[in-house]
């Protein structure tokens, strides 16, 4: 009767032991499963946005270049000051300021001048602006678009 009452233990412990290693094999797999899912809808993710942020690169180049200098400008402000840069730099900081200042008030009469000479009128400015600007949206999109080439040929 003890054999008996060891081997139906032995067989009970076996089959305990069995479900236990079929019960981590698939508490495995599917973690696995789950993980591959999880990587491809992040990789998935991060592709639609780079293919958005392209997309508006290549609609609006000026807006880009414009949007990146103004969080520039941004960023540049938000930093504080040290005592240090107030001690040392902040005497000629402001003589640069009052400086670029009155330049630009000069610079600005002096154009007006040149302006009004050549016969130049705010219209035709605007033209001439408006032109020049689709002539470096146009080179900023090639170069963006060889850039993208480039990346992807790296890349593959």
């Amino acid at each position: 009767m003890a054999d008996t009452l060891r081997s139906k233990a032995s067989e009970h412990y076996s089959k305990a032991r069995q479900k236990a290693a079929n019960a981590l094999t698939e508490g495995r797999n599917k973690a696995i499963e789950a993980l591959d899912t999880g990587t491809k809808r992040v990789r998935n993710s991060s592709e639609d946005a780079k293919q958005r942020a392209t997309r508006g690169v290549d609609a609006n180049p000026l807006a880009a270049v414009a949007g990146g200098l103004a969080i520039g400008a941004i960023l540049a402000a938000l930093l504080p000051r040290t005592a240090r840069e107030n001690k040392y730099i902040g005497p000629a900081s402001r003589t640069v300021k009052s400086t670029a200042k009155t330049a630009a008030k000069v610079a600005g009469t002096v154009a007006k001048a040149e302006m009004i000479a050549l016969g130049v009128n705010s219209g035709t400015a605007r033209r001439q602006v408006r032109d020049l600007a689709g002539k470096i949206g146009k080179a900023a999109t090639s170069a963006r678009t060889a850039a993208v080439k480039t990346l992807r040929k790296d890349s593959e």
